[in-house]
């Protein structure tokens, strides 16, 4: 396989992790708007903490894509 075409696979699934972060992030927050009133607060910590990771990968895979793209444009 070339070095092209391996980067590009690179990026598309790099691509895939992301919109996948991005679903889970939206579907926790919308739990934690629908059920914030009743639920403990361990749970709402937890939730708050689960989202801080996300947001923290998620800018790391997009960080991570852009080089694999920069390095994609000087082939």
């Amino acid at each position: 396989m070339a070095k092209v075409d391996k980067q590009k696979e690179i990026i598309g699934y790099l691509k895939t992790g992301f919109f996948f972060l991005l679903g889970t992030l939206f579907a926790l927050i919308a739990y934690l708007f629908d059920k914030y009133d009743k639920m403990k607060i361990e749970k709402l910590v937890f939730i708050e903490i689960a989202i801080l990771i996300i947001i923290s990968l998620l800018f790391f895979v997009a960080k991570k894509s852009k080089q694999f793209i920069d390095e994609l444009e000087e082939m």
